[in-house]
């Protein structure tokens, strides 16, 4: 077994689902009881005493109550009252009481430090303490063990105990005495120089007054809510100084679905709400900014740009809702079919001081962790094979012999194989420090270079200066923020410059008329983002990506700093990058193409965003409001591609110009109605609106052609052919919408909330105006707070019951279903030529196509107990999508590619579960904790008549994902998953079952024979995901640790096929020699001694013939390898042939490199220390916030092999099924300071 399969089995014995939850489930139970007991504890640390002084002096006392009250009291003996003596007499009474007592009268004062010890010292002259006693109690008179008294504008305090009573020294100068409690409201109690403080607190129950934005920026009570909500506050999101704002949402929200791509930080990520809902290749959500929609587009293939969501700056948020059922998302239509994710901005506020804020961050990106190689064996062929170039230098009793040097003729000089022509092949010698020839001539050492990899990296920064003016009057709010990211990525020549300005303002024009306005732009200049293609040059197997690179094209002995230099990767002689074809270069290294592109092409997208946002709300009647709104979102991009010639004297390279924008706006009045009563118990409030939608998007692109006429001159006339240009409309869609809500409460106990929208859609309205272009969706929820009717436990706090159903629509693609002419472009300088055109759709349509229709269920729970010390939410699911508008195939004769139809039932079926609560809670130390777990199940149920699956795209390589009836959206299906034997002469035969090998008399070799049909061969989906979040406080200092884990899920990893193609994984060192396994034989074909053999598990299919060393040939049909073996049919197989043909792009299975993708993360550990107020007041500031963060610190667990990056998809496409390069593993450090003046 290997050593990581054992540690897998170790680590994770039967990893079953319900074993994992019956274990969270008990470890979560447990600490909490732990901790709950340990937190009651520290409230019976105040001992009761009973006393009978008799004037007895003040150090006799002192010693008396240390030991019946054991406490530990520190003094000067010199401050003591000399002329005093105490007469008490006192039973069953605090310590801290009696301590009072004693110093009463005197000009002592007393106070206890954190560790317990009692410090008594002299008032000064300006001030003298008094001593306040007093009982804290809730509404019914029970008394609160653990209240928090503070003296207001200091950090001294003291605690009830579990009597609820309390004893404190107050300086004559403090006049306000503040009670916290968890789960009660704030008190300020002034003193009016009482010696006696009593104080009644009131519960402060937060599951019945929050409040949380909904629908349409609509703020509602909770409590009141009958679907799901969760909302994040804009501060945590804004902690975690991300650039693109889903990933800071990783972890915190059960239900929502979050997976990285193999762009690193900066790139897109996939965000997916309650599982994939459509057969689109995008299901995620939309993001709403203030009631402007932001789409989420998703990008595959080529640099990663990012989307528009690269325009929003979590700095300004001031709040984030996930509307994750349909019931939620219902009042934003068609476009919320998968979810919403609602954003509201800061606005100003009243505050002391000018209202500035001011923060500055820097992060640092730190590439730690790449994978697994084997660096046993370097560079070198892997034998004389039928179709590949081997390097004519081996000796000619070297057909099948690897591990050995290619001799020069001339110079008798040993040299590492070049591999020109070929892609890597590390079959080379072992490594032994052999002195050779290099790639470009020079001496050098044969070694391998284990972090060669790692190597091609670099720290990545970011910093981020962000400046906030904010203030309130009694009729205007302003807040204007201005933010500047400075970017550097991990990679050669990757950088990125964000400006992003924001304004909003309030104001009242009258007591009945109101304006809310507010406008964003944000620049972005971005160079040279990854690239997520295999490979985007032709001349070189690798492109740009590193993945590919390092496991296709790179040995285990090439040294990229050695070879990373202008000089090597540029042809000294020629210009561009050397040819390894051309016999006068002395410089042979494989890819030098590679760096060559890497520094001399040039990528950038230069955006620019304008967000604005005009409302005027006019209070008609005590009960009714009117409220226009208008918004805009426009974007602007102008994409550069120069790429310098790499061929002789800097020959090749292109250019290319694509400028592209998208317009929206959007307009809506709403009637809305606060709450009525119509009845005694019973409330009615709702609203009534309509709305216009309209987006628009063209482009327009030039490009050179054949290469630049004078090297390293960008522009479209530089053109070696004719430049062509192209451009067009790609998306033009209106909707106009209409909506309504009604809203009823009785006795603030049942809530029930209904609400319809239709939408008219250009996209499904025909040439003629006719069509299914109309579609509505009605929503209703209830809630029950059970709490309030019935009077339950003490120990429960709150209950709620909630349901909800709703229908949702969708529309299509602009165009989809008015196909017609486009153009395809035009070559510039030839005279007379035509305008190119084609037909926009090889698809033909069925009549009447209809809008998509999902069907959502969901019914929930939440209770809070210990006074909403502790808490849970849980939810249950069932969405259904029918009508989906897709392509289905047609016969090659129809002379259509296929037509598009309604069809299939998409279902999505799933627990949330979030569990809260704070474990512990001192008067100087706070510890929340939140678990969330959510597991959705993904069922295709049906699709077209005659249909059982459909192609999603998202592949990787030869994997692709599919929706499959009885199965999920994306299974992952592959052509070249292996053979099985099949004995049709007997059912019984032991060896059906087995691989059936492939046999090659070229190679004598035998590896697995692919099937050559589609299987079902694993499902991105995962079967539960979770996060563990905890806040930490103590005094002034606060802490939060983060912890996600995904379990289940397969992944096609594309980069374990090529490494196991080219012998550069660990996976390949097994048979390479005797000490790896390999059998030691003497070949019969030639003679020679050999000692890579390897019997391949397998049998041979009925009627394979090899051919023997005598020129004959043998049957051995339905033989297994061994037993031809055995029969001296068949030698062993040389290792490097096997794995060769094993993952080849030709002949290669993928039975090995689909492998589940399960891990546990560190995401987060932030630390901030609030300055105290006295010392900013010092500093002539309001408040002052240092913080440090680290994010993505480390897989706890990565059931990848050879410590593969999960976070590596090619694209953010919901089908994506796994990933085609990588990135090294990446963790982030950094901190921030924060002012307020």
């Amino acid at each position: 077994m290997k050593k990581r399969e054992l540690y897998n089995k170790v680590l994770l014995p039967d990893f079953t689902t319900k074993k994992l939850l019956l274990m969270l489930n008990w470890t979560i139970t447990l600490t909490f009881l732990l901790v709950l007991e340990v937190s009651a504890n520290s409230y019976s640390q105040n001992v009761k005493v009973n006393l009978d002084f008799q004037n007895v002096k003040f150090k006799r006392a002192f010693s008396i109550l240390e030991q019946k009250g054991n406490i530990r009291l520190l003094y000067s003996e010199e401050n003591l009252p000399s002329d005093k003596s105490i007469t008490l007499s006192v039973k069953d009474t605090p310590v801290m009481d009696v301590l009072g007592m004693i110093l009463k009268d005197t000009e002592l004062k007393f106070r206890v430090l954190d560790n317990g010890l009692v410090v008594i010292s002299p008032q000064s002259k300006q001030e003298k303490d008094i001593v306040v006693t007093g009982v804290v109690t809730d509404a019914k008179g029970e008394t609160l063990p653990g209240v928090s008294i503070k003296l207001k504008g200091t950090s001294t305090g003291a605690t009830t105990d579990m009597n609820g009573k309390y004893t404190i020294n107050v300086p004559d100068n403090v006049t306000v005495l503040v009670f916290t409690y968890i789960g009660f409201n704030t008190q300020e109690v002034s003193i009016n120089g009482r010696s006696t403080v009593n104080v009644r607190l009131e519960a402060a129950n937060t599951a019945l007054n929050e409040v949380v934005v909904t629908a349409l920026g609509m703020s509602k009570e909770k409590k009141s809510l009958g679907f799901s909500v969760t909302e994040v506050k804009g501060s945590d999101l804004a902690a975690t100084q991300q650039l693109n704002p889903v990933n800071s949402l990783m972890g915190k929200v059960a239900g929502v679905q979050i997976d990285q791509s193999a762009s690193g930080p900066f790139g897109n990520s996939r965000i997916v709400i309650r599982g994939n809902s459509t057969l689109s290749q995008n299901n995620q959500p939309i993001f709403v900014i203030d009631g402007v929609i932001v789409d989420n587009e998703s990008v595959a293939g080529g640099r990663d740009f990012a989307n528009d969501l690269s325009n929003l700056n979590s700095e300004n948020f001031e709040s984030v809702s996930i509307l994750k059922g349909s019931s939620a998302a219902a009042l934003y239509g068609s476009r919320a079919i998968n979810g919403v994710v609602l954003i509201t901005t800061k606005k100003g506020s009243k505050a002391n001081g000018i209202g500035v804020d001011f923060s500055q961050n820097f992060m640092v990106y730190d590439p730690y962790k790449g994978p697994e190689f084997q660096n046993e064996y370097g560079g070198g062929s892997v034998g004389a094979f039928f179709t590949d170039a081997r390097d004519p230098n081996y000796q000619p009793n070297q057909m099948w012999t690897t591990k050995v040097f290619p001799i020069d003729p001339i110079t008798k000089d040993p040299y590492i194989d070049p591999a020109i022509n070929r892609e890597n092949e590390n079959w080379g010698p072992r490594f032994a420090n052999q002195k050779v020839r290099n790639y470009d001539g020079t001496w050098t050492e044969y070694k391998a270079v284990p972090n060669n990899y790692l190597d091609a990296f670099q720290n990545g920064t970011l910093g981020t200066t962000s400046v906030a003016f904010s203030g309130a009057g009694d009729k205007t709010t302003y807040r204007f923020a201005a933010t500047h990211d400075d970017q550097t990525g991990i990679s050669v020549a990757n950088k990125m410059k964000r400006n992003n300005f924001n304004l909003r303002i309030t104001h009242k024009l009258a007591d009945w008329l109101s304006t809310d306005v507010s406008g964003g732009y944000t620049s972005s200049d971005n160079t040279n983002p990854q690239n997520l293609a295999w490979a985007p040059y032709t001349d070189t197997f690798a492109g740009d990506n590193w993945g590919v690179a390092y496991t296709w094209i790179f040995p285990r002995n090439y040294d990229t700093k050695y070879w990373n230099q202008q000089a090597r990767y540029t042809s000294q002689a020629f210009g561009g990058s050397p040819r390894g074809t051309n016999p006068l270069e002395t410089n042979k290294v494989m890819a030098p193409e590679f760096w060559f592109n890497m520094h001399n092409t040039v990528a950038t997208m230069d955006s620019r965003n304008f967000m604005g946002r005009f409302a005027l709300n006019a209070k008609l009647t005590k009960w009714a409001n009117f409220t226009v709104e208008g918004n805009m979102n426009n974007n602007y991009d102008k994409y550069e591609n120069k790429a310098l010639g790499q061929f002789t004297d800097f020959r090749g390279g292109g250019y290319t110009l694509n400028q592209s924008k998208k317009e929206s706006n959007f307009l809506k009045g709403i009637l809305s109605f606060n709450t009525i009563k119509i009845a005694k118990d019973l409330g009615f409030s709702g609203f009534a609106g309509a709305e216009m939608y309209n987006s628009i998007s063209s482009f327009t692109q030039g490009n050179t052609s054949g290469g630049l006429m004078v090297p390293g001159n960008y522009f479209i006339t530089n053109s070696v052919n004719s430049p062509l240009v192209t451009g067009g409309v790609n998306y033009n869609k209106k909707i106009n919408s209409v909506y309504a809500s009604a809203d009823f409460d009785y006795k603030n106990q049942f809530y029930l909330a209904t609400t319809w929208r239709g939408d008219w859609s250009s996209a499904l309205t025909y040439k003629d105006g006719t069509g299914n272009n109309f579609y509505n969706y009605p929503s209703a929820s209830l809630s029950w707070i059970a709490s309030e009717t019935f009077k339950l436990p003490a120990i429960v706090t709150f209950a709620k019951l909630r349901t909800n159903i709703a229908a949702l629509g969708k529309d299509t693609d602009p165009f989809v279903i008015n196909p017609g002419y486009r153009f395809a472009g035009k070559v510039i300088g030839l005279p007379g030529e035509p305008t190119r055109a084609g037909f926009s759709s090889s698809s033909t349509l069925s009549p009447n196509l209809k809008p998509e229709r999902k069907i959502s269920k969901e019914i929930g729970m939440e209770m809070r107990f210990l006074k909403s010390r502790l808490g849970f939410d849980v939810t249950l699911y069932q969405d259904n999508t029918y009508d989906q508008i897709v392509d289905i195939s047609t016969p090659l004769e129809s002379g259509v590619s296929g037509v598009k139809i309604n069809a299939g039932n998409i279902q999505n079926r799933g627990v949330e579960i979030s569990l809260d609560g704070t474990p512990v809670q001192t008067q100087n130390f706070q510890w929340n904790s939140r678990l969330t777990f959510s597991r959705n199940k993904n069922l295709i149920v049906s699709l077209a008549e005659g249909r059982t699956d459909y192609a999603l795209g998202g592949a990787a390589f030869d994997a692709s994902s599919w929706a499959v009836v009885g199965k999920s959206y994306g299974t992952i299906r592959s052509t070249t998953q292996a053979l099985k034997y099949n004995n049709p002469a007997n059912a019984a035969d032991p060896k059906n079952g087995m691989t059936v090998l492939a046999w090659r008399n070229d190679a004598r070799a035998a590896f697995p024979q692919r099937s050559n049909k589609f299987q079902d061969i694993g499902d991105i989906n995962a079967k539960f995901r979770g996060g563990f979040s905890n806040d930490l406080s103590y005094k002034n200092w606060s802490m939060n640790v983060l912890f996600d884990a995904k379990v289940g899920g397969d992944m096609a990893m594309s980069s374990i096929r090529s490494g196991t193609h080219t012998g550069v994984l660990p996976n390949t060192l097994f048979g390479r020699d005797a000490e790896h396994g390999g059998i030691t034989w003497t070949s019969k074909y030639d003679g020679i001694t050999y000692d890579d053999g390897m019997i391949i598990d397998g049998v041979f299919p009925i009627g394979q013939k090899v051919t023997l060393p005598n020129g004959s040939s043998a049957d051995v049909g339905g033989m297994t390898f061994k037993e031809a073996y055995a029969a001296g049919l068949v030698e062993p197989t040389h290792a490097p042939q096997f794995y060769y043909r094993y993952a080849s792009s030709s002949t290669g299975v993928s039975d090995f490199w689909i492998r589940e993708s399960t891990w546990v993360a560190l995401r987060q550990v932030a630390i901030s220390y609030n300055l105290p107020k006295s010392l900013a007041s010092k500093l002539k500031v309001n408040g002052i916030v240092v913080s440090v963060i680290g994010r993505d610190l480390g897989y706890l667990y990565n059931s990848l092999p050879f410590d593969m990056n999960p976070a590596s998809l090619n694209s953010n496409l919901t089908s994506a099924v796994g990933e085609e390069g990588f990135l090294p593993m990446i963790r982030s450090i950094g901190g921030s300071l924060k002012v307020r003046f």
